[in-house]
């Protein structure tokens, strides 16, 4: 890594994402192999003779020659892509991704050609759109955009950057404990980086920007209030300009899903939600009214798209789930009352795009599965009863609210069961491949359909068309 470590000050104000990086080692039998890495081991053909006239050429020059040749391709190639997973495979036979990176172009000039023939059909809605692009991607394709995954270092690493590339992950989540956010030039290259080597379709990039005690950007732009503090003034205009705020600072780096704003309806003083101010309030109103006016502020520009959390609620659970598994023993109608009832009444305004899923047991619902993996939550709850068909994400699937139960790959599998489409978690080529390998077993096994996974990207897709990153061509 050629980043620093954060100062102790930001290692307390991350500790929420601490235990998301000590990732448990995997079972033996779902350590997979990636694909590049399984490519890079096959020989290479042997090349031909060199020609004759080189036999008349010196030692030298021909050895200079072959140094000046090498340079050039170097330059031109950029050396992380010519030593990346794909080596000289990418060299010698062209990128392997050649008919993807052309996806979305190949759909538009198709798009514009059949409006040049016969009588010129009405616009295409964002649906049709998108299920233009859903119907061209390979399984491969559609998987690598349900991942959400994250990295170590202030730089395009080898590791993201096969992530993006090679997996075509649908996003990439920033943390300033990880060395991520350094500065605003770096950020800014950074994430404009990202995005010019996500070719397939452009990256939802993320970070947790809830203010007060949870506030990535502090050393970029200081700080800015905590929720807790926001929601005492009762005056919803104040959470609005906060949301307006947060949009323009996320947005000038080129973030564009904010995972905030809380929803927890604060219910002790012990929990750790309560003690570092993370919450509007301890009534189901209250949370609603401040909640409803900070997403209108976070999302008016079109540029930035909030992230409702955590379902089914944290506001009355003591244990951290990164640390352990949290106990929300209530009633099914207490949980209506309370932890739910924001959700429910945010969802019926509309403007909510995604839902993050934490890892607890309710045993009103489900006494075996963590909620991020059981359908009775997720699939019976937030789908059927309330009626979201936005994006619903997990938590990350390395906290110990998750491992102590299931390995990654089998994790992976059970959330796409329970209804999730954006599985976070994944820090390494390698744990990108365990997640999908997951995935396909199940769907080998017939517990997951394709339907079902193509249900998935369409909404992921549908969000990125909401944050600007899509856009349907004219006729």
């Amino acid at each position: 890594m050629d980043s620093t470590p954060p100062a102790s000050e930001e290692l307390l104000q991350d500790e929420e994402q601490e235990a998301t990086l000590k990732h448990p080692v995997l079972h033996p039998a779902n350590k997979l192999h990636a694909n590049s890495i399984q490519a890079a081991s096959k020989e290479l053909p042997v090349p031909p003779p060199l020609p004759r006239i080189l036999s008349s050429m010196s030692r030298e020059r021909v050895i200079l020659s072959m140094l000046l040749l090498f340079a050039l391709l170097l330059h031109a190639l950029g050396s992380a892509q010519f030593l990346g997973s794909q080596g000289w495979a990418y060299v010698l036979g062209g990128s392997t991704n050649t008919a993807d990176t052309n996806l979305l172009q190949t759909i538009n000039t198709q798009v514009k050609q059949a409006n040049r023939t016969g009588t010129k059909p009405p616009p295409l809605t964002p649906e049709q759109y998108v299920d233009l692009i859903v119907q061209k991607m390979t399984l491969d394709q559609k998987l690598g955009q349900m991942m959400i995954v994250q990295f170590t270092g202030s730089s395009y690493s080898l590791d993201l950057s096969t992530m993006i590339s090679q997996y075509n992950v649908g996003a990439v989540i920033m943390f300033s404990v990880n060395g991520n956010i350094v500065n605003k030039t770096q950020l800014k290259e950074l994430t404009q980086q990202m995005q010019s080597n996500s070719t397939l379709i452009p990256l939802a990039i993320a970070t947790d920007q809830e203010g007060g005690y949870v506030n990535r950007l502090q050393g970029l732009d200081g700080p800015r209030p905590a929720p807790a503090t926001i929601g005492a003034t009762n005056d919803p205009t104040k959470a609005t300009a906060a949301g307006i705020q947060d949009a323009l600072d996320l947005a000038s780096y080129g973030i564009n899903l904010n995972l905030a704003p809380v929803v927890d309806v604060d219910n002790t003083p012990y929990s750790e939600l309560h003690q570092d101010l993370r919450t509007y309030g301890n009534t189901p109103t209250k949370v609603t009214q401040m909640v409803g006016a900070y997403l209108q502020g976070l999302q008016q520009s079109g540029k930035v798209i909030g992230t409702l959390k955590h379902f089914p609620g944290l506001g009355s659970v003591i244990v951290d789930p990164h640390k352990g598994v949290p106990l929300l023993n209530r009633s099914k109608d207490q949980l209506e009352q309370i932890d739910w009832a924001p959700y429910r009444a945010l969802i019926q305004q509309g403007g909510v795009h995604a839902i993050m899923v934490t890892h607890e047991l309710v045993p009103a619902l489900d006494k075996t599965r963590p909620s991020s993996l059981s359908n009775k939550v997720v699939q019976n709850i937030l789908r059927d009863e309330m009626g979201f068909q936005g994006v619903i994400m997990t938590d990350s699937l390395t906290m110990l609210g998750v491992t102590d139960y299931y390995p990654p790959a089998q994790a992976a599998a059970l959330s796409v069961e329970a209804g999730c489409d954006l599985l976070m978690g994944a820090a390494s080529p390698n744990e990108v491949a365990t997640m999908i390998n997951g995935i396909k077993q199940a769907i080998a096994a017939g517990t997951i359909n394709q339907q079902r996974i193509n249900d998935s990207v369409r909404r992921i897709l549908l969000m990125k068309y909401a944050m600007g990153l899509l856009t349907i061509p004219k006729l």
